[in-house]
Formats: C-alpha cells, sequence, structure tokens
C-alpha cells in the first residue's frame, strides 16, 4: 500500500465471481422475503384472520419466519465467503508451488 496511487494496478472484477455473488445475494433476498411471508401468516393466524387454525401453529410459523430472516442468511453468506476464502487461499498455494 505504499505505492503511489498512479501506479497501484486497477481493479479486474472477474465475472465468474461477479455472477456467483449476485446469485447468492438473489437467493439471500428470497429467503428474507419468505421469512417476511411466513411470519405475516403466523399473525394473521394468531389473530383468528384465517380459517379456524389453532395459535400454537401461528407461533411456530412466525418463529421460524424470524429465523428465516435473520438466522438463515447470516449462514448462507458466512458459507459463501469461507469458500471464497479457501479458494483463494488453494489459488495461493498453488502459486507458490509452481515458481521455482
Amino acid at each position: 500500500m505504499t505505492e503511489p496511487i498512479d501506479e497501484q494496478s486497477e481493479y479486474v472484477p472477474d465475472p465468474e465471481k461477479e455472477k456467483q455473488a449476485k446469485a447468492v445475494h438473489f437467493m439471500v433476498s428470497m429467503i428474507r422475503l419468505l421469512g417476511v411471508i411466513l411470519v405475516m401468516l403466523g399473525l394473521a393466524i394468531v389473530l383468528d384472520r384465517l380459517p379456524p387454525m389453532p395459535p400454537p401453529v401461528g407461533y411456530v410459523l412466525i418463529l421460524l419466519g424470524l429465523v428465516q430472516m435473520w438466522v438463515a442468511p447470516v449462514w448462507i453468506i458466512r458459507k459463501y465467503v469461507r469458500a471464497r476464502v479457501a479458494e483463494e487461499e488453494i489459488a495461493k498455494a498453488a502459486q507458490g508451488t509452481d515458481a521455482p
């Protein structure tokens, strides 16, 4: 980082990695949206807005929706980042063994 800004190489994104990142982002967004839908469905059941269903079913749906909105996306993103870091470490190791 001691190089002047003019001499630093320009970042060129890898199209394959960008495609993977967009897919993960889309998947996480859909999971969160489905979690919101589960919470709303659970609230409707608890408040007796739907055909007769016992309130515990609504509470279970609310709990599942909250887990799906908060826990699942974090888990998926961490798994994706770990895979990317491992992939980069393998690439670095392969470059290190190829050089004499």
